[in-house]
């Protein structure tokens, strides 16, 4: 057995334990029953411990080593050479990080998430706040044992979501963000059309399926469930989950599935060559992973042109009494609102970059966990006009810095960014986006992705697939430009 061989037979092994490590994690969020919660996590923490051995030992390193060196490496396509690349990466980076700390880290990061899904509930911080603290710390201290010498130990964790991308970047493109969008954005609260109705799970389930199959998701690979917070689980390349929020309000519905099932599109159209080489989900490129979400989410699926040849089919199966118009409007209408996930595309940035200089100035030691809640209210009501009663509506929200992810904030609108340069860059090879969806063609476009983006996994940074898919530099001009022309009159 050759060198190539081995590694790829090294690689089964931690793509299976993966896929054991996010079926638990699944069980834990979507179906386990609240007294086998603790049971849950302590499986979570065993075999994700067992996970972080595999990819972290010396013979996996000498093995990464001894590839690379191979002359079965030279004869590699170049995207599966940066496959490897990346690996290499990975395990130089998580080497020096002791086994013990890192099985604390994980059970941390579960317990944290529990306390907030318990602080939220009842709105009360107090419960949280320890929690989150000491999750804070234990980000902090395993991003030195990754990195011991990069002073600003922020832009370490950037690193491990957006490579490439440090914060000197994203002050300025988030600044120019900021000071666009400010200038058209509502300064008071816009009545937006609302639709509720008592829906069942599946009822939902079956509005879902028809969305996904609509934008190119491949059912007979997905699975759907139910979860306060909508996300997306990869568990094989054959296996890919979405969780959705039982919510009545169809816009939030509709935004959620559309949303998720751009990350499963992304993930389900891997090159099988690189999927050989896969930790189960894309490593690194959460920025360029949430580009397409929100691709999908936001230009494609709030644009009219989108529902026309669907929605009376869709209507019917989901009892909606609105017509086209009202519909449409009920996606578009900008307004500010408290909540991340149920904002409009146009006041959505906001509330990144809200998140972002909150996190920033934490690690950069400018504000305290005891500060938080007034902070965030303080920017909530100087970006958005709005006042948080409620910390269940304010800094709770959210559950990504439950799980330490600090740093994964800026993916979202840097995603956003990007967009704006794949309007562009498709316009420019398939013709008016706008004609296409009015023509039922999405799919020629989710091909588009596919081959110009997905394909490649993660195998290319950020700047790398901007430079290929756009050939520019990444600019907030044309996204700056999309906003205006749809939201400044």
């Amino acid at each position: 057995m050759n060198k190539l061989d081995e590694l790829l037979k090294y690689q089964k092994e931690i793509s299976d334990l993966q896929c054991i490590v996010n079926i638990l994690n699944w069980e834990l969020r979507v179906n386990a029953p609240e007294k086998s919660k603790e049971y849950y996590v302590d499986l979570l923490t065993k075999y994700s411990n067992k996970l972080f051995v595999l990819q972290t030992n010396d013979e996996y390193g000498k093995l990464l080593n001894c590839v690379i060196n191979s002359d079965e490496y030279l004869s590699l396509e170049e995207a599966e050479q940066r496959y490897i690349q990346n690996q290499l990466r990975y395990y130089n980076e998580n080497k020096n990080v002791p086994e013990d700390f890192h099985n604390e880290f994980v059970k941390q990061q579960n317990i944290t998430n529990m306390k907030w899904e318990e602080a939220k509930d009842k709105n009360d911080y107090s419960i949280y706040k320890p929690y989150l603290e000491d999750m804070f710390n234990m980000v902090k201290k395993y991003y030195r044992y990754i990195d011991s010498e990069t002073p600003n130990l922020y832009d370490v964790m950037l690193s491990s979501y957006q490579p490439g991308i440090k914060s000197s970047l994203i002050d300025k493109l988030f600044g120019e963000m900021k000071e666009s969008l400010l200038k058209i954005i509502p300064k008071e609260v816009v009545d937006v059309p609302k639709y509720e109705r008592d829906y069942s799970v599946s009822e939902l389930k079956k509005g879902a399926n028809f969305l996904l199959d609509y934008i190119g998701f491949d059912m007979d690979r997905g699975s759907l469930g139910n979860y306060p917070h909508g996300f997306m689980e990869k568990m094989s390349r054959d296996d890919e989950r979405i969780a959705f929020d039982k919510d009545n309000n169809i816009f939030t519905f509709v935004s959620t599935i559309i949303h998720e099932g751009g990350h499963g599109i992304f993930e389900q159209n891997i090159d099988p060559k690189l999927s050989r080489y896969e930790n189960i989900s894309i490593p690194y490129i959460f920025d360029v992973h949430e580009s397409q979400s929100r691709f999908f989410e936001n230009i494609l699926g709030r644009n009219k042109n989108f529902w026309i040849p669907i929605y009376d089919e869709f209507s019917k199966l989901m009892h909606i009494d609105l017509s086209l118009d009202e519909f449409v409007k009920g996606l578009n209408t900008a307004t500010p609102s408290l909540i991340r996930t149920r904002a409009d595309e146009l006041t959505y940035p906001m509330h990144i970059i809200l998140r972002y200089e909150i996190e920033r100035d934490l690690f950069n030691g400018k504000i305290s966990f005891g500060d938080l809640p007034n902070i965030w209210n303080q920017k909530m009501k100087e970006y958005l006009n709005m006042d948080v009663e409620k910390d269940s509506d304010g800094l709770m929200q959210d559950m990504h810095w439950s799980d330490g992810s600090f740093g994964y904030f800026p993916s979202y609108l840097l995603g956003t960014i990007y967009d704006g340069m794949y309007i562009d860059a498709i316009e420019k090879n398939l013709g008016s986006i706008d004609e296409l969806l009015r023509n039922g063609k999405i799919k020629d476009i989710t091909k588009f992705l596919n081959n110009h983006i997905h394909k490649f996994g993660g195998a290319y940074n950020a700047i790398e697939v901007i430079k290929r898919v756009c050939g520019k530099e990444i600019s907030t001009e044309p996204i700056i430009r999309y906003f205006e022309n749809k939201y400044g009159k």
